[in-house]
């Protein structure tokens, strides 16, 4: 099963679940063990697709990012995320590297266009959940833990819901995954429901769910043992829709073939290399300035700051006037203390997106680092005009305007 058609099953089941008129359907937790299933193969990150739906029925919560329970221990990090207004998975240590078992994703954000804010976002049941219902920040009802569903008792109840709907793509599409989930979990040593597998397989067959496209060929299911026993059953009322034998591949002639090491990429994959060598260069120059650094560290960071700015360059050849590649551009040329070309590269961005905040925060910063405090004020109030919310900016303001008088 590819995994595009993994991301279109969980998407086609939310909104399935949205549409159900069932009273007391626990969505939210049908929604945990959803996403728990999809992060069991290796799709991309799809909650935005269906967004407006997984926060109208609790499974996502919204925040400022200053709600982020670290916000206080690491504000000029988060604030500077803030000012790249890119999508970021947030670890459970937010500055530091990313590990899968010691600093896993916790939650994630990302700039939101219609309100022009920067959002935080935590999944109900996720780590950065739990530390904002300790807090208190999340209290009653959306404080309660999503209930933990077996896959096969999940996919029967979505299965039943799907049913009444008579959505047969979303039904074909539980019919590709189960296999999968059935030889998962007998690897895995998990009890397989094959009860709520007969009501799954009636349902499919009762609404002619079974498509052609999909299905895998006669000759490459399992033989023998559990397995090999049920892909027999499973697949039986697709008998006459499978193939006898996969199609063999066409030979591909790699000679003819042109080949050139100076692969073509876009302007977004350019843009995303700059915020990660942003990000990491603001965190090194963090560490240096709390523990300092040789010269070889240094060195690094300068060597990383130049490749960024040929980034930049790149991806505006390809977008010209992108305000925040521009934006960024600016950010790295200001690390580099290039101040007035910086601060070009700001007022280009300004002039193509004048109410962004965040290139007046950016401004703001240059103006105080090439001592124009005046301008530098003017261009924090600016941004509170915008975002009046914005602490980052009310602190600074009332630092620069308490050192002039």
């Amino acid at each position: 099963m590819a995994m595009h058609e993994v991301e279109s099953l969980v998407e086609l089941s939310v909104y399935c679940l949205d549409k159900s008129q069932e009273e007391g359907l626990d969505r939210r937790s049908l929604f945990y063990n959803l996403y728990k299933l999809q992060n069991q193969f290796d799709t991309g990150f799809t909650h935005f697709r269906v967004m407006d739906l997984l926060i109208k029925h609790h499974f996502v919560y919204t925040f400022p990012v200053s709600a982020h329970p670290a916000y206080t221990s690491h504000q000029a990090w988060f604030d500077a995320l803030a000012a790249s207004q890119k999508f970021s998975f947030i670890y459970q240590q937010p500055t530091e590297v990313w590990d899968e078992e010691s600093n896993p994703v916790t939650g994630y954000a990302n700039y939101d266009f219609p309100s022009k804010t920067y959002i935080l976002y935590c999944d109900a049941g996720s780590a950065l959940w739990a530390n904002m219902v300790a807090n208190g920040t999340i209290t009653g009802g959306d404080a309660e833990a999503p209930v933990a569903i077996d896959t096969f008792s999940m996919a029967h109840e979505i299965a039943e819901i799907a049913g009444e709907q008579k959505d047969k793509d979303l039904l074909a599409l539980w019919y590709q995954l189960i296999p999968y989930m059935v030889m998962q979990a007998e690897q895995e040593g998990e009890t397989i429901h094959y009860k709520a597998l007969e009501a799954i397989q009636d349902l499919i067959i009762a609404n002619d769910a079974i498509k052609e496209e999909g299905l895998p060929p006669a000759d490459e299911l399992p033989v023998g043992g559990e397995l090999g026993k049920f892909c027999q059953w499973w697949y039986a009322p697709a008998a006459d829709k499978m193939k006898a034998t996969a199609e063999p591949e066409e030979a591909i002639d790699l000679e003819a073939i042109p080949f050139t090491e100076n692969v073509e990429k876009s302007a977004a994959w350019y843009e995303q290399q700059v915020v990660q060598i942003l990000q990491e260069a603001n965190e090194a120059i963090s560490q240096i300035e709390e523990q300092g650094a040789d010269e070889a560290t240094r060195q690094h960071i300068f060597n990383r700051l130049q490749l960024g700015l040929q980034y930049a360059d790149k991806g505006l050849e390809l977008s010209p006037g992108e305000p925040g590649l521009l934006m960024n551009k600016g950010s790295i040329l200001m690390l580099l203390e290039q101040y007035d070309l910086a601060l070009a590269t700001y007022d280009q961005a300004l002039a193509i997106a004048p109410e962004n905040p965040y290139v007046h925060l950016n401004r703001a910063v240059l103006f105080y680092h090439m001592e124009q405090v005046p301008a530098s004020i003017a261009s924090f109030e600016r941004l509170l005009q915008l975002d009046p919310g914005n602490e980052f900016a009310q602190q600074w303001l009332a630092h620069l305007k308490g050192n002039e008088q």
